[in-house]
């Protein structure tokens, strides 16, 4: 009788720890097709999930651009751009001279320039989730990146001067920050539309105990963008049938329920485990090719206030205090008011013609004001370029049974008092841009908690309503990071988190991110596309 036996894929390729393509259970049949080394034994023990299986099998195979390879094609047609300007910039400076490189040795200089950019980006993990994950990390290490493809410019045109060489090299680096970190942007923005809708996410275990387990289940389920899909949770079973994922087994076999499962990662919830649960965990995991998210335990604390501080060799952590100085709080309006007055003033042509469309659509007022919780619980009027029809607040009540949010919070996937210029001004954030002029009044910050309505204050409990510390942004962590999510969980997590950790730095890093959001969404807008990878 013929025995069949169980292994799984394991792909080389990986971006960022998630692989090009998950794990797939093949069997003895298929072992002619594929290398020896590129597979894990199924453990012994249970079978695994029939409909963990098909769904692994058939993300496994539903890609046929990875991943990883979109990324290596972006970053070097970026490299190429930056090569190609610097070899113009050299032709320039040398044209009719006798030095002037021949087109072999100049193709051979930008294969070269190209192949050794990717492999400074390899070796700098920017194809590494961890260091992808964290936009001020990446941009370091581009940045990074960049000073060493600079220096390489400035050595191969060398020959022809000092001068010509730190011209050449000058312009590629300017063209290769700002070409990699646009590339850059606009990936991140269209990885995590694609992971919204199912494409590119990590089937991942979640090891905890209790609520706390179920809850960073909960939250990983709820915020796709992050790009993992929990399988279920190991760790012990608390008492009654608890709600949410499938608790598939204790802690202790968190490897082979991993690998049987076919997950890829595993996410490991430390605060609910105790010391020596945590110790056994990890060690299970430390000889696998599993990739590993430890949490802290710590809820509401900004990574950026975080450093590994060791006492003896032990792994400590030093948690910085969130006061601000005056010093700091200086920047913040400078920087609101700097930037509000300069987007206004170059962008008083395109402001125009915004309120000439919405006037003409319908001959309704161009502005729509409305009455919003400000900091210290003070009410104040926010402005925005009208979007809907001039009866919309009226019909409120009618539209209420459609509401797609949870929680206090009301958004229609299709809301029809939103008028045709409207909803173009929605795609590009275009009619938010009013709400600049009530950064320049004081009532708003460029960053800052979404300003809420009064009806919905009423329902926030003491906590939440602690948002009021600070003044409303017209951009804030909950935009850049689940606006089109439905869960008022996190929006309660992303308000409270940037309440308690609020700075100079963490708003610089909000803008940016929110800059590149508005373009892809423009984009979007402008040249509507489906949010799967390319088939």
């Amino acid at each position: 009788m013929h025995q069949e036996r169980r292994f799984f894929v394991d792909p080389p390729g990986s971006l960022g720890g998630v692989r090009d393509d998950y794990p797939r259970l093949v069997t003895t049949d298929d072992l002619d097709r594929i290398e020896a080394s590129d597979l894990i034994e199924a453990p012994e023990g249970p079978a695994a999930d029939p409909a963990a299986t098909e769904r692994t099998e058939a993300e496994g195979t539903s890609r046929a651009l990875p991943l990883r390879r979109i990324l290596v094609f972006a970053d070097a047609a970026a490299l190429l751009v930056g090569w190609l300007v610097a070899q113009l910039v050299f032709d320039l400076r040398t044209a009719g001279a006798e030095t002037a490189p021949g087109g072999l040795r100049v193709l051979a200089t930008v294969v070269f320039g190209v192949a050794a950019g990717l492999f400074l980006f390899s070796a700098n993990g920017l194809y590494r989730r961890r260091v992808c994950q964290v936009r001020s990390v990446e941009v370091a290490r581009l940045l990074r990146v960049v000073a060493m493809l600079t220096a390489l410019a400035a050595v191969v045109s060398g020959g022809a001067g000092t001068e010509t060489a730190m011209l050449v090299a000058g312009t590629a680096a300017g063209v290769w920050t700002l070409v990699l970190l646009v590339e850059r942007g606009f990936l991140r923005e269209w990885i995590q539309g694609c992971r919204a809708s199912g494409e590119f996410r990590a089937p991942v275990v979640v090891v905890g105990a209790g609520d706390d387990a179920l809850a960073t289940a909960s939250f990983l389920a709820e915020h796709p963008v992050l790009g993992f899909d929990v399988l279920g949770v190991v760790g012990p079973v608390p008492p009654g049938t608890p709600e949410g994922p499938a608790w598939l087994g204790d802690h202790e076999d968190v490897r082979d329920v991993a690998l049987t499962h076919g997950a890829t990662g595993v996410v490991v919830d430390g605060g609910s485990l105790t010391g020596r649960q945590l110790n056994d965990t990890l060690r299970q995991l430390a000889d696998t090719d599993l990739h590993v998210h430890l949490s802290s335990g710590l809820r509401g604390v900004d990574w950026r206030r975080i450093t590994v501080s060791p006492l003896a060799d032990e792994t400590y952590l030093h948690i910085a205090p969130t006061r601000l100085s005056q010093a700091q709080r200086l920047a913040k309006r400078i920087l609101d008011v700097g930037v509000s007055a300069g987007v206004l003033l170059l962008g008083l042509p395109l402001l125009a013609v915004i309120a000439l469309a919405v006037k003409v659509a319908d001959g309704g007022p161009v502005l729509f004001r409305q009455t919003r919780v400000g900091q210290d619980g003070e009410p104040f009027t926010v402005l925005k370029f009208r979007t809907m029809a001039v009866d919309a607040e009226r019909r409120l009540a009618e539209l209420q049974a459609g509401n797609a949010r949870s929680g206090p919070l009301f958004k229609l996937d299709r809301d029809p008092r939103v008028t045709r210029v409207g909803r173009l001004l929605r795609a590009t954030s275009l009619d938010e841009i009013p709400q600049l002029f009530n950064v320049l009044g004081g009532s708003m910050s460029l960053v800052g908690p979404r300003p809420a309505l009064p009806e919905e204050t009423v329902h926030f409990d003491p906590e939440l309503a602690s948002r009021t510390r600070v003044k409303p942004g017209v951009t804030g962590l909950w935009q850049v990071e689940a606006r089109d999510l439905a869960s008022f969980d996190l929006y309660r997590r992303y308000d409270l988190l940037y309440v308690e950790n609020w700075s100079l730095s963490l708003d610089l890093a909000v803008i940016a991110r929110t800059a590149t959001s508005v373009v892809v969404r423009g984009l979007r807008a402008l040249v509507p596309q489906r949010g799967a990878p390319l088939e």
